[in-house]
Protein backbone atom coordinates (compact mmCIF):
# COMPACT_ATOMS: atom_id res chain seq x y z
CA UNK A 1 0.00 0.00 0.00
CA UNK A 2 1.20 3.70 -0.69
CA UNK A 3 1.84 5.37 2.15
CA UNK A 4 -0.82 8.16 2.77
CA UNK A 5 1.14 11.44 2.12
CA UNK A 6 0.18 14.22 4.69
CA UNK A 7 1.26 17.88 3.21
CA UNK A 8 2.56 20.27 5.68
CA UNK A 9 1.57 24.08 5.47
CA UNK A 10 3.69 26.64 5.01
CA UNK A 11 3.18 29.74 7.89
CA UNK A 12 2.69 32.17 4.76
CA UNK A 13 -0.24 30.04 3.93
CA UNK A 14 -1.40 29.73 7.55
CA UNK A 15 -1.35 33.14 8.21
CA UNK A 16 -2.59 34.66 5.08
CA UNK A 17 -5.66 32.35 5.58
CA UNK A 18 -5.68 33.07 9.21
CA UNK A 19 -6.24 37.08 8.73
CA UNK A 20 -8.88 36.83 5.92
CA UNK A 21 -11.31 35.92 8.71
CA UNK A 22 -10.33 39.15 10.47
CA UNK A 23 -12.16 40.51 7.43
CA UNK A 24 -15.27 37.88 7.62
CA UNK A 25 -15.47 38.59 11.24
CA UNK A 26 -15.72 42.65 11.22
CA UNK A 27 -18.64 41.85 9.42
CA UNK A 28 -20.51 39.03 11.01
CA UNK A 29 -19.24 40.59 14.88
CA UNK A 30 -20.40 44.31 13.64
CA UNK A 31 -23.74 42.83 12.52
CA UNK A 32 -24.10 40.62 15.33
CA UNK A 33 -23.31 43.00 18.16
CA UNK A 34 -24.74 46.01 16.65
CA UNK A 35 -27.20 45.03 14.35
CA UNK A 36 -30.20 45.38 16.75
CA UNK A 37 -29.05 47.70 19.27
CA UNK A 38 -28.82 50.02 15.86
CA UNK A 39 -32.16 49.60 14.97
CA UNK A 40 -33.72 50.38 18.12
CA UNK A 41 -31.65 52.84 19.36
CA UNK A 42 -30.48 54.74 16.78
CA UNK A 43 -32.89 53.92 14.00
CA UNK A 44 -35.58 54.11 16.87
CA UNK A 45 -37.63 50.96 15.90
CA UNK A 46 -39.33 48.88 18.15
CA UNK A 47 -37.46 45.38 19.33
CA UNK A 48 -40.02 43.13 17.62
CA UNK A 49 -39.67 44.98 14.19
CA UNK A 50 -35.66 45.38 14.48
CA UNK A 51 -35.74 41.65 15.67
CA UNK A 52 -38.26 40.77 12.34
CA UNK A 53 -35.90 42.79 10.14
CA UNK A 54 -32.91 41.35 11.03
CA UNK A 55 -34.18 37.70 11.64
CA UNK A 56 -35.71 37.90 8.17
CA UNK A 57 -32.11 39.08 6.37
CA UNK A 58 -30.63 36.21 8.52
CA UNK A 59 -32.51 33.94 7.35
CA UNK A 60 -31.90 34.91 3.31
CA UNK A 61 -28.64 34.85 4.01
CA UNK A 62 -29.83 30.79 5.13
CA UNK A 63 -30.97 30.47 1.64
CA UNK A 64 -28.66 31.65 -0.37
CA UNK A 65 -25.58 29.75 1.77
CA UNK A 66 -26.06 26.06 -0.09
CA UNK A 67 -26.78 27.61 -3.50
CA UNK A 68 -23.23 29.33 -3.28
CA UNK A 69 -21.57 26.27 -2.13
CA UNK A 70 -22.94 24.22 -4.78
CA UNK A 71 -22.01 27.13 -7.45
CA UNK A 72 -18.53 27.66 -5.74
CA UNK A 73 -17.35 24.28 -5.73
CA UNK A 74 -18.25 23.70 -9.37
CA UNK A 75 -16.29 27.11 -10.34
CA UNK A 76 -12.93 26.61 -12.44
CA UNK A 77 -11.55 29.96 -13.08
CA UNK A 78 -7.11 29.99 -13.51
CA UNK A 79 -7.59 32.00 -9.83
CA UNK A 80 -8.78 28.52 -8.89
CA UNK A 81 -11.85 26.95 -7.56
CA UNK A 82 -13.07 29.24 -4.38
CA UNK A 83 -10.49 32.28 -4.33
CA UNK A 84 -11.58 34.25 -7.06
CA UNK A 85 -15.08 35.10 -4.84
CA UNK A 86 -12.37 36.73 -2.42
CA UNK A 87 -11.15 38.63 -5.04
CA UNK A 88 -14.72 40.34 -7.29
CA UNK A 89 -17.14 39.65 -3.96
CA UNK A 90 -15.30 42.25 -1.44
CA UNK A 91 -16.63 45.15 -3.63
CA UNK A 92 -19.70 44.55 -3.02
CA UNK A 93 -19.97 43.44 0.46
CA UNK A 94 -17.89 46.97 1.54
CA UNK A 95 -20.73 49.25 0.03
CA UNK A 96 -23.48 47.07 1.21
CA UNK A 97 -22.17 47.16 5.03
CA UNK A 98 -22.25 50.69 4.71
CA UNK A 99 -26.04 50.84 3.42
CA UNK A 100 -26.99 48.36 5.91
CA UNK A 101 -26.20 51.16 9.22
CA UNK A 102 -27.05 54.36 7.55
CA UNK A 103 -30.03 55.68 8.92
CA UNK A 104 -32.70 56.91 5.93
CA UNK A 105 -35.09 59.74 5.97
CA UNK A 106 -37.94 57.61 6.06
CA UNK A 107 -40.90 56.19 8.09
CA UNK A 108 -43.18 54.01 8.58
CA UNK A 109 -43.94 51.66 5.96
CA UNK A 110 -40.93 52.96 3.29
CA UNK A 111 -38.58 52.63 6.58
CA UNK A 112 -39.67 49.42 7.12
CA UNK A 113 -38.49 48.49 3.19
CA UNK A 114 -35.81 50.16 2.76
CA UNK A 115 -33.81 48.43 6.03
CA UNK A 116 -35.41 44.83 5.29
CA UNK A 117 -33.55 46.08 1.55
CA UNK A 118 -30.14 46.95 3.29
CA UNK A 119 -30.26 43.95 5.11
CA UNK A 120 -31.04 41.51 2.30
CA UNK A 121 -28.45 42.63 0.21
CA UNK A 122 -25.74 42.50 2.68
CA UNK A 123 -26.12 39.23 3.35
CA UNK A 124 -26.46 38.43 -0.10
CA UNK A 125 -22.74 40.00 -0.37
CA UNK A 126 -21.71 38.56 2.54
CA UNK A 127 -22.35 35.07 1.69
CA UNK A 128 -20.87 35.38 -1.88
CA UNK A 129 -17.76 36.35 0.11
CA UNK A 130 -17.84 34.04 3.33
CA UNK A 131 -18.95 30.59 1.62
CA UNK A 132 -16.14 29.89 -0.81
CA UNK A 133 -13.40 31.70 2.57
CA UNK A 134 -14.59 28.59 5.23
CA UNK A 135 -14.53 25.94 2.01
CA UNK A 136 -10.97 26.89 1.56
CA UNK A 137 -10.17 24.78 4.53
CA UNK A 138 -10.68 21.42 3.10
CA UNK A 139 -9.17 22.58 0.02
CA UNK A 140 -6.11 23.48 1.42
CA UNK A 141 -5.09 20.24 3.44
CA UNK A 142 -6.88 17.16 3.87
CA UNK A 143 -4.72 16.02 7.20
CA UNK A 144 -6.80 16.18 10.54
CA UNK A 145 -3.98 17.75 12.36
CA UNK A 146 -3.09 20.17 9.83
CA UNK A 147 -7.06 21.44 9.80
CA UNK A 148 -6.45 21.98 13.27
CA UNK A 149 -3.69 24.10 13.25
CA UNK A 150 -4.60 25.77 10.22
CA UNK A 151 -8.35 26.65 11.89
CA UNK A 152 -5.93 27.92 14.90
CA UNK A 153 -4.62 30.57 12.53
CA UNK A 154 -8.17 31.38 11.36
CA UNK A 155 -9.55 31.43 14.70
CA UNK A 156 -7.08 33.71 15.82
CA UNK A 157 -7.95 35.83 12.71
CA UNK A 158 -11.64 35.65 13.63
CA UNK A 159 -10.91 36.81 17.04
CA UNK A 160 -8.70 39.58 16.39
CA UNK A 161 -11.86 40.77 14.06
CA UNK A 162 -14.29 40.54 16.70
CA UNK A 163 -11.91 42.09 19.09
CA UNK A 164 -11.16 45.07 16.54
CA UNK A 165 -14.83 45.60 16.18
CA UNK A 166 -15.88 45.35 19.84
CA UNK A 167 -12.95 47.59 20.91
CA UNK A 168 -13.08 50.50 18.48
CA UNK A 169 -17.16 50.65 17.50
CA UNK A 170 -18.33 52.76 20.14
CA UNK A 171 -15.51 55.07 20.70
CA UNK A 172 -15.52 55.84 16.82
CA UNK A 173 -19.45 56.26 17.21
CA UNK A 174 -19.12 58.58 20.23
CA UNK A 175 -16.25 60.56 18.92
CA UNK A 176 -17.61 61.03 15.16
CA UNK A 177 -21.41 61.35 16.45
CA UNK A 178 -21.54 62.50 20.43
CA UNK A 179 -24.97 61.84 21.29
CA UNK A 180 -25.89 61.40 17.69
CA UNK A 181 -24.68 57.72 16.86
CA UNK A 182 -26.21 57.82 13.40
CA UNK A 183 -23.28 59.71 11.69
CA UNK A 184 -20.54 57.11 13.89
CA UNK A 185 -22.41 54.15 12.27
CA UNK A 186 -21.52 55.42 8.99
CA UNK A 187 -18.16 56.20 9.88
CA UNK A 188 -17.39 53.00 11.57
CA UNK A 189 -19.01 51.11 8.56
CA UNK A 190 -16.70 52.72 5.93
CA UNK A 191 -13.68 51.97 7.73
CA UNK A 192 -14.29 48.58 8.18
CA UNK A 193 -15.06 47.93 4.45
CA UNK A 194 -12.13 49.17 3.64
CA UNK A 195 -10.10 47.34 5.86
CA UNK A 196 -11.69 44.17 4.57
CA UNK A 197 -11.03 44.88 1.21
CA UNK A 198 -7.20 44.95 2.19
CA UNK A 199 -7.37 42.68 4.31
CA UNK A 200 -8.77 39.97 1.64
CA UNK A 201 -6.36 41.19 -0.85
CA UNK A 202 -3.42 39.55 1.07
CA UNK A 203 -5.44 36.32 1.90
CA UNK A 204 -6.07 36.05 -2.23
CA UNK A 205 -2.65 36.64 -2.95
CA UNK A 206 -0.57 34.63 -0.04
CA UNK A 207 -3.15 31.45 -0.39
CA UNK A 208 -2.67 29.68 -3.38
CA UNK A 209 -5.28 26.75 -3.80
CA UNK A 210 -2.86 22.90 -4.56
CA UNK A 211 -2.48 21.98 -8.01
CA UNK A 212 -3.84 18.59 -7.19
CA UNK A 213 -7.07 17.88 -6.94
CA UNK A 214 -7.44 17.56 -2.79
CA UNK A 215 -10.81 15.56 -3.71
CA UNK A 216 -12.42 18.61 -5.54
CA UNK A 217 -12.40 16.45 -8.88
CA UNK A 218 -14.54 13.82 -6.98
CA UNK A 219 -16.86 16.44 -6.14
CA UNK A 220 -20.43 15.85 -7.90
CA UNK A 221 -23.35 15.08 -8.89
CA UNK A 222 -26.59 16.81 -8.57
CA UNK A 223 -27.66 18.64 -4.89
CA UNK A 224 -30.23 16.03 -4.39
CA UNK A 225 -27.34 13.57 -4.55
CA UNK A 226 -25.53 15.73 -2.45
CA UNK A 227 -28.15 16.36 0.03
CA UNK A 228 -29.02 13.07 0.61
CA UNK A 229 -25.59 12.16 1.36
CA UNK A 230 -24.64 14.63 4.37
CA UNK A 231 -28.23 13.06 5.72
CA UNK A 232 -26.44 9.81 5.75
CA UNK A 233 -23.33 11.35 7.60
CA UNK A 234 -24.06 10.79 11.45
CA UNK A 235 -20.92 12.54 12.37
CA UNK A 236 -21.71 15.99 10.85
CA UNK A 237 -25.24 15.83 12.23
CA UNK A 238 -23.46 15.46 15.82
CA UNK A 239 -21.81 18.42 14.81
CA UNK A 240 -24.10 20.46 13.29
CA UNK A 241 -26.97 19.95 15.93
CA UNK A 242 -24.22 20.80 18.74
CA UNK A 243 -23.15 24.12 17.19
CA UNK A 244 -26.57 24.97 16.22
CA UNK A 245 -28.12 24.87 19.79
CA UNK A 246 -24.79 26.72 20.86
CA UNK A 247 -25.08 29.34 18.24
CA UNK A 248 -28.82 29.71 18.85
CA UNK A 249 -28.89 30.02 22.19
CA UNK A 250 -26.00 31.96 23.30
CA UNK A 251 -27.76 34.82 20.54
CA UNK A 252 -29.58 35.74 23.85
CA UNK A 253 -26.87 36.38 26.06
CA UNK A 254 -24.47 37.96 23.31
CA UNK A 255 -27.51 40.55 21.71
CA UNK A 256 -28.66 41.55 24.94
CA UNK A 257 -25.37 42.27 26.83
CA UNK A 258 -25.20 45.93 25.67
CA UNK A 259 -28.41 46.78 26.85
CA UNK A 260 -28.04 45.21 30.35
CA UNK A 261 -25.21 47.06 30.86
CA UNK A 262 -26.44 50.17 29.07
CA UNK A 263 -30.12 49.89 31.13
CA UNK A 264 -29.10 47.35 34.29
CA UNK A 265 -25.66 48.16 35.25
CA UNK A 266 -25.20 52.25 33.83
CA UNK A 267 -22.27 51.54 32.43
CA UNK A 268 -23.16 52.53 28.62
CA UNK A 269 -19.34 54.47 28.43
CA UNK A 270 -17.64 51.00 29.13
CA UNK A 271 -19.31 49.16 25.94
CA UNK A 272 -16.25 49.06 24.22
CA UNK A 273 -14.20 47.92 27.12
CA UNK A 274 -16.91 45.10 28.32
CA UNK A 275 -17.09 43.50 25.12
CA UNK A 276 -13.49 43.97 24.05
CA UNK A 277 -12.78 41.73 27.58
CA UNK A 278 -14.67 39.01 26.42
CA UNK A 279 -13.07 38.94 22.85
CA UNK A 280 -9.40 39.39 23.93
CA UNK A 281 -9.59 36.71 26.55
CA UNK A 282 -10.92 33.87 23.70
CA UNK A 283 -8.41 35.17 21.38
CA UNK A 284 -5.49 34.38 24.02
CA UNK A 285 -7.07 31.39 25.36
CA UNK A 286 -6.92 30.06 20.91
CA UNK A 287 -3.81 28.83 21.63
CA UNK A 288 -4.42 27.06 25.22
CA UNK A 289 -7.31 25.22 23.38
CA UNK A 290 -5.49 24.42 19.75
CA UNK A 291 -2.60 23.01 22.32
CA UNK A 292 -5.43 20.87 24.22
CA UNK A 293 -6.46 19.32 21.45
CA UNK A 294 -3.86 18.05 19.73
CA UNK A 295 -2.98 16.15 23.55
CA UNK A 296 -6.51 15.18 24.23
CA UNK A 297 -8.86 15.67 20.88
CA UNK A 298 -11.02 17.33 19.88
CA UNK A 299 -14.04 15.56 21.12
CA UNK A 300 -13.00 15.90 24.92
CA UNK A 301 -11.53 19.58 24.54
CA UNK A 302 -15.06 20.60 23.53
CA UNK A 303 -16.69 18.86 26.48
CA UNK A 304 -13.80 20.33 28.97
CA UNK A 305 -14.59 24.04 26.73
CA UNK A 306 -18.03 23.53 27.30
CA UNK A 307 -18.29 22.87 31.25
CA UNK A 308 -16.27 25.55 31.93
CA UNK A 309 -18.65 27.86 30.04
CA UNK A 310 -21.59 26.50 31.29
CA UNK A 311 -19.89 26.91 34.79
CA UNK A 312 -19.74 30.50 33.60
CA UNK A 313 -23.44 31.25 32.69
CA UNK A 314 -24.44 29.59 36.06
CA UNK A 315 -22.31 31.86 37.67
CA UNK A 316 -23.14 34.99 36.11
CA UNK A 317 -26.94 34.54 36.35
CA UNK A 318 -26.99 34.30 40.65
CA UNK A 319 -23.57 36.61 41.17
CA UNK A 320 -25.23 40.30 42.04
CA UNK A 321 -23.33 42.73 39.65
CA UNK A 322 -22.02 45.56 41.33
CA UNK A 323 -18.98 47.17 39.44
CA UNK A 324 -17.53 47.25 36.11
CA UNK A 325 -14.64 44.94 37.66
CA UNK A 326 -16.93 42.37 38.43
CA UNK A 327 -18.83 42.63 35.25
CA UNK A 328 -15.40 42.44 33.06
CA UNK A 329 -14.10 39.10 35.44
CA UNK A 330 -17.74 37.43 34.29
CA UNK A 331 -17.82 38.17 30.73
CA UNK A 332 -13.87 36.83 30.73
CA UNK A 333 -14.38 33.78 31.93
CA UNK A 334 -17.42 33.31 29.67
CA UNK A 335 -14.96 34.32 26.54
CA UNK A 336 -12.25 31.97 27.84
CA UNK A 337 -14.73 28.90 27.91
CA UNK A 338 -16.02 29.93 24.35
CA UNK A 339 -12.44 30.28 23.22
CA UNK A 340 -12.74 26.88 21.84
CA UNK A 341 -15.59 26.54 19.41
CA UNK A 342 -14.65 28.48 16.71
CA UNK A 343 -11.50 26.11 16.41
CA UNK A 344 -13.33 22.97 16.85
CA UNK A 345 -16.02 23.54 15.18
CA UNK A 346 -14.08 24.71 12.13
CA UNK A 347 -11.54 21.55 12.39
CA UNK A 348 -14.01 18.98 13.26
CA UNK A 349 -16.50 20.13 10.17
CA UNK A 350 -14.00 19.12 7.29
CA UNK A 351 -13.55 15.87 9.06
CA UNK A 352 -16.90 14.88 8.69
CA UNK A 353 -15.92 15.37 4.69
CA UNK A 354 -13.94 12.37 4.18
CA UNK A 355 -16.44 10.08 6.58
CA UNK A 356 -19.43 10.72 4.46
CA UNK A 357 -17.31 10.21 0.85
CA UNK A 358 -16.25 7.13 2.75
CA UNK A 359 -19.97 6.12 3.50
CA UNK A 360 -21.78 7.51 0.37
CA UNK A 361 -19.16 7.83 -2.40
CA UNK A 362 -20.26 11.47 -2.68
CA UNK A 363 -17.76 14.23 -1.77
CA UNK A 364 -19.46 17.45 -0.69
CA UNK A 365 -17.32 20.22 0.05
CA UNK A 366 -18.55 23.84 0.21
CA UNK A 367 -22.50 22.11 -0.41
CA UNK A 368 -21.92 20.51 3.12
CA UNK A 369 -20.36 23.87 4.60
CA UNK A 370 -23.29 25.44 2.17
CA UNK A 371 -25.98 23.54 4.45
CA UNK A 372 -24.43 23.66 7.91
CA UNK A 373 -24.85 27.35 7.76
CA UNK A 374 -27.85 27.29 6.27
CA UNK A 375 -29.29 25.71 9.12
CA UNK A 376 -27.29 27.85 11.57
CA UNK A 377 -28.33 31.24 10.03
CA UNK A 378 -31.56 30.25 9.90
CA UNK A 379 -32.28 29.19 13.19
CA UNK A 380 -30.31 32.39 14.24
CA UNK A 381 -32.67 34.21 12.41
CA UNK A 382 -35.78 32.45 14.49
CA UNK A 383 -34.03 33.05 17.90
CA UNK A 384 -33.34 37.22 17.26
CA UNK A 385 -36.73 37.55 15.47
CA UNK A 386 -38.04 36.00 19.02
CA UNK A 387 -35.43 37.76 21.20
CA UNK A 388 -37.39 40.80 20.02
CA UNK A 389 -40.52 39.80 20.98
CA UNK A 390 -39.26 38.91 23.99
CA UNK A 391 -37.69 42.24 24.74
CA UNK A 392 -41.15 43.94 24.11
CA UNK A 393 -43.19 41.46 26.25
CA UNK A 394 -40.77 41.95 29.46
CA UNK A 395 -41.56 45.47 28.88
CA UNK A 396 -38.19 47.16 27.46
CA UNK A 397 -38.36 50.43 25.85
CA UNK A 398 -35.45 51.85 24.25
CA UNK A 399 -33.84 55.24 25.53
CA UNK A 400 -35.66 55.07 29.03
CA UNK A 401 -35.46 53.91 32.35
CA UNK A 402 -36.36 50.12 32.24
CA UNK A 403 -38.79 48.79 35.33
CA UNK A 404 -36.72 46.32 37.76
CA UNK A 405 -38.69 43.01 36.43
CA UNK A 406 -37.67 43.82 33.02
CA UNK A 407 -34.43 43.98 33.78
CA UNK A 408 -34.71 40.84 36.03
CA UNK A 409 -36.02 38.75 33.11
CA UNK A 410 -33.45 39.95 30.92
CA UNK A 411 -30.77 38.62 33.19
CA UNK A 412 -32.25 34.75 33.49
CA UNK A 413 -33.35 35.13 29.63
CA UNK A 414 -29.51 36.18 28.72
CA UNK A 415 -28.36 33.38 31.02
CA UNK A 416 -30.40 29.91 31.59
CA UNK A 417 -31.50 29.83 27.99
CA UNK A 418 -27.58 30.02 26.85
CA UNK A 419 -27.13 27.01 29.53
CA UNK A 420 -29.43 24.95 28.33
CA UNK A 421 -27.94 25.13 24.77
CA UNK A 422 -24.17 24.37 26.08
CA UNK A 423 -25.56 21.28 28.37
CA UNK A 424 -27.55 20.10 25.40
CA UNK A 425 -24.34 20.14 23.17
CA UNK A 426 -21.99 18.25 26.01
CA UNK A 427 -24.28 15.36 25.36
CA UNK A 428 -24.77 15.71 21.74
CA UNK A 429 -20.87 15.66 21.24
CA UNK A 430 -20.38 12.70 24.06
CA UNK A 431 -21.39 10.56 20.65
CA UNK A 432 -18.85 12.13 18.31
CA UNK A 433 -16.48 9.42 16.73
CA UNK A 434 -13.74 10.66 14.90
CA UNK A 435 -10.46 10.99 16.35
CA UNK A 436 -7.14 11.62 14.42
CA UNK A 437 -6.76 7.64 13.85
CA UNK A 438 -9.83 7.00 12.59
CA UNK A 439 -9.38 10.22 10.07
CA UNK A 440 -6.34 8.87 8.86
CA UNK A 441 -8.08 5.80 8.00
CA UNK A 442 -10.42 7.62 6.46
CA UNK A 443 -7.87 9.25 4.06
CA UNK A 444 -6.29 5.60 3.13
CA UNK A 445 -9.44 4.10 2.01
CA UNK A 446 -9.93 7.28 -0.13
CA UNK A 447 -6.80 6.68 -1.20
CA UNK A 448 -6.56 2.94 -2.09
CA UNK A 449 -10.27 3.75 -4.47
CA UNK A 450 -8.69 5.96 -6.11
CA UNK A 451 -5.20 4.10 -7.30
Amino acid sequence: MTDLIIEKLTLKTRVGYGIGDIAICLYWSGVGLYLLYFYTDVVGISPSLAGLIYGIGMFWDAITDPFMGYVAERTRTRWGVYRPYLLFGNIPLALSFVLLFWVPPFEGTILFFFLLFANILHRTCFTLVSVPFSSLTPRITSDSQERTNLTGFRMMGAQTGTNLMALVAFPIIFWVGGEDESMGFVVLALIVGLSALLIHSITFLTVKEPSNDHGIERVGGSLKEAARAIGKNMPFWLVFSATLIVGITTIFFGNNLIYYTKYALNLHEHQSTILFTSGIVAFLSIPFWWFISNKIGKKFTWLLSSTLTLLAFIIFYFYQINSLNELLFLVAFIGFGSGAGGILFWSMLPDTIEYGEVLTGVRSESSLYGFMTFAQKGSIAFAVIILGIVLDTIGFKANEVQAENTLTDMKLIMTLIPSLGIASSLVIIYFYPIDVTMHKNLLKKLQEATE
